[in-house]
């Protein structure tokens, strides 16, 4: 699609801003170390968001195989072949690799100045050709993390990565000892990056099989994997593709990180991701190439950009309820999750609904439900009325020229159909919405043991004043305990939301993708009023399509039952269970990672999406949130992202400590 005016007027100002942000990069080159580069970009003028959310990756493929030189150049030779703006755009791309490469020989001159031959000699290099060697080529991976901005998410590592190594030491130029010295010092770059801050985006994906099945494991995902656990970071995120045939050594290298407590091992299964791909449209080499953005959601690595947007099906259980209305005793403002951010008011993002119908005058729950998938479809439609970007924010060129097909023909990559740019929406805390919908069957129209003119007095009230009507309420059958009763209602609800989304298309053509994910959890707690579940305003809602905290009460297995109900290869742009297993489990056995490689291996037969393992002591986590000094370095589960507890707010450290029970 041809280039608007738009686009280059825009391109133009960012340009001008981040050309002069670059010469703001300090040079930074250490004598002791193998890579220069600082370990944090200085701030941007103005936030970017606009240009670059950070939660999807550069092409690192492309940039490796052509280096800032190489990009430089194709984007000149083919401007000669170009008229009007797609001319201008290529030569604009072409200003400022010239610009980065500017600031690489900076670097360069640094070194050289300190007699750090090495590292002069490797950044000379950049200046000139794309990496040859495993040290040249991890360079340029930091280079490309400072150039961009901010602290975004990083893509497939291992692959980008070993084809340097394995022929390095092939050629006996480097050894593998070598080798573990440069990754434990990339990896602590990003960790000095991340510095403490939480929701970084720095996620790397390791592993994963290829289109013809054969395992992608190389000795670079090795590497990680064991300095990770030796080095004890939180950054970056760790993530690993795991399917049926993935190494011993790998699942165990897994349940050794994931044993640390520390949460940043999440596993995604390549037998149902790769087929949920391909069904959205996705061609076979583009899906088996997939990894994660900022958090857990599935995108594709190197081939486009990612959005998302959320829908609130616990709201839609009071739009119900209250047909259409809101049943907010109070007004609720809350840090994000950390306890140093600012409070910011909550609310759901749809928070008034349809008009379905006086609950009251709903005879049957078969006329209850139809009321609720309609509220369902309704968010959809509001929330996907609007394209996720436009020719006013075009992507940053920094990043553009790394996406396919953009040098060649002259696209941006927002509306070129080489480029895979994942939309989604996603369904938050599905579990609870369930709990509340079973409930009403159960108890009203089942059992009959309440009448609807009590419930509805009772939600307004918060239960005060009806505890008995609250206890039947939470003893009613909840998502988690693989219970059909629930679950089926779980699977009817997915799959006509992912029918539905589906039905909405992005610029390129392509549907827009569905998913079970809520990274809002904890204010969706004070967005939604008390529930049919016997949930209080502000009391927990689950967490992405995991069970409500404190409502499983049938162990591990019975949740990934319940979950792997649902046909979660729909749902993909990703949908992540949180399993939460108390630290007492492993206590006194002698192979603690025996049970965790089991748990995963279930859930991958199963048909799980992605998982993420908990393991929690409830004591120690009471114990910090009194003294939070003595516990300064301990670290937990968020929701895409690991942080120190104590520095979380009150709200999101008794959601931590509830999944704990």
């Amino acid at each position: 699609m041809p280039i608007t005016n738009t686009v280059i007027q825009t391109i133009k100002k960012d340009n001008e801003m981040y050309l002069d942000w670059l010469n703001k990069i300090g040079i930074d080159v250490g004598p002791d170390s193998y890579l220069a580069g600082p370990f944090v970009s200085p701030p941007y003028p103005v936030w970017p968001r606009n240009h670059d959310n950070f939660h999807y990756p550069l092409g690192m493929r492309r940039l490796l195989s052509l280096g800032f030189a190489g990009i430089k150049k194709e984007a000149l030779d083919n401007a000669q072949k170009f008229n009007g703006n797609e001319k201008e755009y290529l030569l604009l791309i072409a200003q400022v690799y010239s610009a980065v490469i500017e600031i690489v020989k900076k670097f360069s001159l640094a070194a050289q100045k300190l007699g750090l031959k090495e590292i002069h000699k490797t950044c000379v290099a950049l200046t000139e050709r794309a990496p040859q060697t495993f040290l040249e080529a991890c360079q340029l991976y930091w280079f490309a993390v400072i150039f961009r901005i901010g602290t975004s998410t990083v893509g497939r590592t291992d692959q980008h990565l070993f084809h340097f190594y394995k022929n390095d030491v092939g050629r006996n130029i480097l050894t593998c000892h070598e080798a573990k010295k440069i990754v434990d010092e990339l990896l602590f770059r990003f960790e000095k990056r991340g510095s403490g801050v939480g929701d970084t985006l720095q996620n790397i994906m390791l592993s994963g099989q290829d289109a013809d099945g054969n395992d992608q494991t190389n000795d670079i995902s090795y590497i990680i994997l064991e300095s990770m656990i030796i080095n004890k970071y939180i950054e970056p995120k760790i993530n690993v593709r795991l399917h049926k045939n993935s190494t011993p050594r790998l699942l165990e290298l897994v349940a050794r990180l994931q044993l640390t407590g520390r949460g940043i091992c999440t596993v995604f299964n390549d037998d149902f991701i790769i087929k949920g791909l391909k069904l959205c449209g996705r061609p076979e080499k583009i899906a088996y190439n997939y990894c994660n953005d900022g958090c857990s959601e599935i995108i594709l690595d190197g081939c486009g950009e990612t959005w998302f947007r959320y829908i609130d099906c616990v709201k839609a259980v009071e739009h119900v309820l209250f047909n259409g209305a809101e049943n907010i005793p109070d007004k609720k403002k809350m840090q994000y999750y950390s306890s140093m951010q600012d409070s910011i008011d909550v609310g759901s993002p749809i928070r008034k609904g349809l008009s379905t119908g006086d609950f009251l005058k709903m005879e049957s729950f078969d006329e209850f439900y139809e009321a609720y998938l309609k509220q369902i479809k309704y968010q959809i439609r509001v929330m996907l009325k609007d394209p996720y970007n436009s020719d006013a924010y075009p992507m940053r060129l920094f990043t553009a020229a790394t996406m396919p097909d953009v040098l060649e023909n002259a696209t941006e990559p927002y509306r070129n159909p080489s480029c895979y740019h994942t939309y989604g929406l996603f369904i938050g805390s599905l579990g609870t919405a369930v709990n509340s919908l079973a409930a009403v069957k159960y108890l009203i129209y089942d059992k009959k043991n309440i009448c609807r003119e009590d419930l509805l007095s009772a939600l307004r009230n918060n239960f005060q004043d009806y505890r008995v009507l609250q206890g039947l309420c939470k003893g009613a059958p909840k998502f988690g305990n693989d219970d059909d009763f629930v679950d089926k209602l779980a699977v009817d609800i997915a799959g006509k939301f992912a029918l539905w989304v589906q039905e909405h298309k992005d610029r390129t053509g392509r549907p827009i993708l569905p998913g079970l994910y809520n990274h809002l959890f904890n204010h969706t707690a004070y967005s939604v009023g008390a529930t049919p579940d016997g949930r209080e305003f502000g009391s927990l809602v689950g967490e992405h399509i995991s069970p409500t905290p404190g409502t499983a009460l049938k162990g591990p297995t019975a949740v990934i039952n319940s979950v792997c109900k649902l046909n979660l290869s729909e749902q993909v742009f990703g949908s992540t269970l949180h399993l939460n297993l108390p630290l007492t489990v492993f206590k006194e056995i002698e192979h603690p990672e025996s049970i965790l490689i089991s748990l995963v291996k279930v859930f991958c037969q199963k048909g799980g999406c992605v998982l993420n393992i908990n393991i929690l002591d409830k004591q120690k986590l009471l114990d910090a949130q009194k003294h939070p000094d003595r516990y300064k370095d301990l670290i937990v589960r968020v929701w895409g992202f690991s942080y120190y507890f104590v520095l979380l707010s009150k709200e999101m450290q008794d959601h931590v400590i509830a999944r704990a029970q």
